[in-house]
């Protein structure tokens, strides 16, 4: 899973890590650290010159920039408001889609940057400037460099950060004599983490059943908005991440809402338990 460290450790900068495995559709790069001065870089590169994606807080101007160097030669840059304060631990969190490379900072959306070159010619992640750095975490994608599909594993939690806009998107197939089976958001990827959002489908008793579990204890249980699935059947099915609740939707179809009880920003993994089998998930 990469480079994985206590938030307690410290990390020398300038720091180099390999991307491995290969970066591919889904690949998330996290990030944690220290701001002691104006300005530091995130960088997806290569050996070859290429600078696939330059992140670059600048404290004194409060601005994220982003900008590209393929063969060493700048590109135009993409300024955004930043998020990050000196003296303050910080977040980020880069995460690789089809279309652009998806950037958070301290658990908000903050900017998508459009792949200038192909994101594949990444092989190396760099930090440098004036940060204290604690961890670099490199979690891997969906799939290979083609982005083929990815053969989730059932049960095993799977890093997933959520924030406002972000879209999960399960595909898979209820089995023929299904009882049930559920989506778990964890706020960590170990046994005894909070579950933010429980989403259980039971077909023995026809309803999807919605909760939460904070210390151990759940809460109430929410059932409401009908039950479109069937044992046997094909299905996609879409989180979606709103400041106040998530939306469900299934087969393209809007389905319910839940409104957030835990924060959002806790979500750190994925968890598919039961009667189903999932062949593909997406997130962006």
């Amino acid at each position: 899973m990469g480079q994985q460290a206590g938030h307690h450790q410290h990390f020398g900068v300038p720091y180099e890590a390999q991307i491995q495995p290969q970066i591919s559709y889904g690949t998330q790069i996290h990030v944690f650290g220290t701001a002691y001065g104006d300005r530091f870089e995130v960088n997806l590169a290569n050996h070859r010159g290429d600078i696939v994606l330059h992140v670059n807080p600048r404290l004194n101007d409060r601005q994220l920039v982003l900008n590209a160097a393929p063969g060493g030669g700048w590109g135009g840059e993409d300024r955004k408001p930043l998020n990050i304060t000196r003296g303050h631990p910080f977040s980020m969190i880069i995460m690789v889609t089809e279309q652009c490379f998806k950037i958070a900072v301290n658990n908000q959306h903050t900017a998508d940057f459009h792949h200038r070159m192909p994101f594949q010619n990444a092989e190396i992640v760099t930090v440098k400037g004036d940060v204290n750095l604690t961890n670099v975490q490199i979690f891997p994608g969906f799939g290979g460099q083609y982005g083929q599909p990815w053969r989730f594993a059932m049960e095993t939690p799977v890093p997933m950060n959520v924030f406002p806009g972000r879209v999960i998107t399960i595909v898979g197939r209820v089995n023929n004599n299904a009882s049930r089976f559920e989506f778990n958001l964890l706020t960590g990827n170990y046994n005894g983490a909070d579950v933010a959002f429980h989403f259980n489908p039971r077909f023995d008793q026809h309803e999807a059943v919605r909760n939460s579990c904070q210390g151990g204890g759940w809460g109430n249980e929410e059932k409401q908005g009908g039950f479109p699935l069937q044992p046997g059947q094909q299905f996609e099915i879409q989180i979606i991440c709103f400041p106040e609740h998530y939306q469900v939707n299934c087969n393209g179809h809007s389905w319910f809402t839940f409104r957030h009880r835990l924060p959002f920003q806790s979500v750190q993994a994925l968890q598919v338990k039961g009667d189903v089998q999932v062949s593909n998930v997406y997130a962006m």
